[in-house]
C-alpha cells in the first residue's frame, strides 16, 4: 500500500531555525504523515539515551522511523584507506539506525563515474554493508544519487548483482534532465520507495504537466511503497509539505 513519508531534508530550514528533531514526529503526525526519514546529519546526538528518547517520540506520535539517510561516505572510493574509513563510518550509522529502531538505511552507491571497476567495487561493498545491516534487523537501500548511481544502467546492474539484498529509492528530483521520464520508467519498477520532488512555477504552484507525468509513471510501475515528500528550499516549508501531500492524495487513496 502506498503511504506518505517525509524526509528531514524537507524541513532543513525549520531544524536549523530551532525546531527540535524530538518534536518533529508529533508535528508531522498532526499533518497526517506517519513515516519519517532522517538525514544522518540532522541527529544532534547518537547516544543511547537520545536515540531512546527519539524512538519514544516516534512511538507516541504513531510515526514510523522509516530510515536513516546516510549522506556520507564513498563506498567506491579509489583510495583503499579512504574507502575503509568511509565503510566504517557507514557501519556506525547502521548501528545508530538499529538502536533507533529504523527499518532501513540508505547508502549511496558511490561518488565515482560508473566504470566497470567502480561498479564491482560498489557491488562488493553494498553487499557487505547489507549483510552487516541484516544482522541488526536493518534493511539496505540505495538511490539514484551521486555519480555511481545516476546512470540507470549502472545502478540497475548494481542492484542485480546485489541479488535482492539492496532495495532502491527512486528519487524524482535526482532524475531531472532531458531523459527524466525515460530514467524514471527504468527505475520505478525496481523501487521500494520514492523521493517525490515536484517542479514549481514562478508563483510557487506545482507544475501540473510534470507532476501528472510522474504520477502516471508511478502507477504504471505498480509501485506500492513509501512516497517521501521532498522539498529543496528553506522557505515556506510547511506550506510546501501540505501542498505536496494534498496533491499526492489521488496516488495514496
Amino acid at each position: 500500500m502506498r503511504r506518505i513519508a517525509i524526509s528531514t531534508w524537507t524541513l532543513h530550514g525549520q531544524l536549523q531555525g530551532g525546531l527540535a528533531l524530538l518534536d518533529l514526529p508529533a508535528q508531522i503526525a498532526q499533518r497526517g504523515i506517519q513515516a519519517l526519514e532522517i538525514c544522518h546529519f540532522h541527529l544532534p546526538r547518537t547516544t543511547p539515551a537520545y536515540l531512546a528518547e527519539l524512538r519514544q517520540a516516534c512511538r507516541a506520535a504513531g510515526v514510523e522511523a522509516y530510515s536513516i539517510l546516510i549522506d556520507t561516505g564513498d563506498i567506491a572510493a579509489p583510495d583503499p584507506q579512504q574507502r575503509a574509513a568511509d565503510l566504517q563510518t557507514i557501519r556506525s550509522w547502521i548501528d545508530v539506525a538499529a538502536e533507533l529502531g529504523a527499518g532501513r538505511v540508505r547508502i549511496v552507491a558511490g561518488m565515482q563515474p560508473p566504470t566497470p571497476e567502480v561498479v564491482q567495487r560498489s557491488v562488493g561493498n553494498l553487499r557487505e554493508l547489507a549483510h552487516y545491516a541484516e544482522q541488526r534487523d536493518v534493511k539496505t537501500i540505495t538511490e539514484n544519487w551521486h555519480a555511481t548511481g545516476l546512470v540507470p544502467h549502472a545502478l540497475l546492474t548494481i542492484l542485480d548483482q546485489c541479488e535482492g539484498r539492496v532495495g532502491l529509492c527512486a528519487d524524482i528530483g535526482n532524475a531531472e534532465g532531458p531523459d527524466k521520464y525515460a530514467t524514471l520508467a527504468q527505475l520505478l519498477p525496481r523501487a521500494s520507495s520514492i523521493h517525490f520532488k515536484a517542479r514549481y512555477t514562478p508563483d510557487a504552484q506545482i507544475e501540473a504537466a510534470d507532476f501528472t507525468r510522474c504520477l502516471e509513471l508511478i502507477v504504471a510501475a505498480d509501485f506500492q511503497g513509501i512516497v517521501t515528500l521532498i522539498y529543496g528550499d528553506t522557505d515556506r516549508e510547511w506550506a510546501a509539505v501540505e501542498q505536496l501531500a494534498e496533491a499526492l492524495q489521488p496516488l495514496i487513496r
